[in-house]
């Protein structure tokens, strides 16, 4: 199977899992009544046992990458070329791209803190997706840097859809997007 089409099935249950979310199961969180571009946390509503469910395969990957090791992580994803990954605007099309990309950077990581937070699953049958704010801290040990170390830090969005296989939810779509930083005089409005 091709890789567009793999991208183009993987899209399509994406749409269809947010119409269906639009179309009546809706959300399991409820705004705190944060304006757009508000960072408040969303107050916990009612979550289905589905709903905990993904949330919990969700914090499992989150503790996967956290731990450096790139077998744990393959354990909450769709392992094959259905997998996709956007961070920013770079695509990982089928596990194998993701896992050469994790695995190289992976082992530079230390004192990794990898952190979901505000988790916000829609459920819909077999498919599933989340909205999730995400904190990354770690300290990158290379040559490439004086001192042979770099600090880093970042939050941002993410976006997982899930699929069911058997009793478990597996990652088929990741899409991270990194917070800028906030420039003088900007304003609230974060467009």
């Amino acid at each position: 199977m091709s890789n567009g089409l793999i991208f183009s099935r993987c899209l399509r249950a994406v749409t269809a899992v947010i119409g269906l979310a639009a179309l009546g199961s809706g959300p399991v969180y409820a705004d705190a009544g944060g304006q757009h571009g508000d960072h408040k946390a969303m107050e916990p509503m009612m979550l289905s046992a589905e709903g905990k469910n993904v949330v919990k395969a969700l914090e499992g990957y989150a503790s996967a990458v956290e731990s450096g090791n790139i077998d744990e992580v393959e354990k909450y994803v769709v392992a094959d070329e259905g997998f996709t990954s956007l961070e920013g605007a770079s695509m990982d099309q089928g596990w194998a791209s993701y896992r050469k990309h994790m695995g190289a950077e992976m082992p530079m990581f230390k004192d990794m803190r990898y952190e979901f937070s505000n988790i916000q699953p829609f459920v819909s049958g077999d498919l599933a997706y989340a909205t999730l704010d995400y904190v990354m801290d770690f300290t990158i040990e290379s040559d490439r840097f004086e001192g042979g170390k770099h600090e880093l830090s970042m939050k941002g969005k993410g976006t997982m859809v899930l699929s069911k296989a058997g009793d478990a939810w597996k990652i088929r779509h990741v899409h991270t997007a990194r917070e800028q930083a906030k420039r003088s005089g900007s304003g609230s409005n974060p467009h």
